[in-house]
């Protein structure tokens, strides 16, 4: 590609973003895998220094509020299944019939032996409404423009990290996918960085299909998603995330 079509096209990332606060930067960035609704598949991939672990997830979200996810695979976890309603959190394991509640002394427990927790999956939308966001800097690229964004808990929020710095780029159309994440404990301690690439357009979008997840306390340790399948605004009524189902998982 040519120089001057490359600046051509920086330009024009630079322009497209202009319009855009960073409060929507981050909102676009954190919905690029969610939308309002959306169905997914993937494969989740535990690694540990002694053994690696991979799990067949089905995940539907509506609106960051209500999520239903769905263990295929491996057979001693197929069945599994975690419901959020909004705060609220659930989960029904077949293997000993039971449904339980997830209390708050869990949240940040691991899920699925991952190194994501529940907290994650009940607050995905932290990032956007209990953190104020200031530019760091932004760097024009072929295609697209990087922002470097940090993200302070605003006061009294209810929030795990005391800092988060947030890399998203923004793509003409303004198109915004986010690059990394790195999540700091009030101490100013680098705990986890995610990494999101393999970019590519899936179910009409341009998303990360893979995210991998690296606790720095944890040497040799890691948790990567990789996206299959998934589509967008699909019609996922209130009932379809309700306890009734809980036990039925996609019947």
């Amino acid at each position: 590609m040519s120089a001057i079509f490359s600046l051509l096209l920086g330009v024009a990332a630079a322009c497209a973003a202009a319009d855009l606060s960073l409060h929507e930067i981050v909102d676009r960035a954190n919905k690029a895998l969610r939308g309002d609704t959306s169905h997914a598949r993937l494969t989740m991939t535990i690694t540990t220094p002694s053994w690696e672990r991979k799990l067949d997830v089905e995940g539907w979200n509506r609106d960051r509020k209500l999520a239903f996810i769905l263990i295929h695979a491996p057979p001693k976890d197929a069945g599994n299944v975690t419901l959020r309603r909004r705060d609220e959190m659930w989960a029904w394991l077949p293997r000993v019939e039971r449904v339980i509640k997830v209390p708050p002394t869990m949240m940040h427990s691991s899920w699925q032996g991952s190194d994501f927790t529940y907290e994650d999956i009940v607050k995905a939308d932290s990032i956007v409404k209990d953190y104020e966001h200031k530019l760091l800097d932004k760097t024009p690229e072929e295609g697209r423009t990087v922002y470097r964004i940090q993200a302070d808990p605003k006061p009294d929020a209810p929030v795990v990290w005391g800092k988060v710095l947030f890399w998203a780029a923004v793509y003409p159309g303004d198109e915004v996918v986010g690059l990394k994440e790195e999540d700091y404990s009030e101490r100013g301690e680098l705990i986890r960085t995610i990494t999101l690439s393999d970019i590519k357009r899936m179910g009409g979008r341009l998303v990360p299909a893979r995210l991998q997840c690296q606790p720095h306390k944890k040497p040799g340790q890691k948790t990567s998603l990789q996206y299959h399948e998934i589509e967008f605004d699909i019609p996922l009524a209130d009932g379809f995330f309700s306890l009734s189902r809980l036990q039925k998982g996609v019947r």
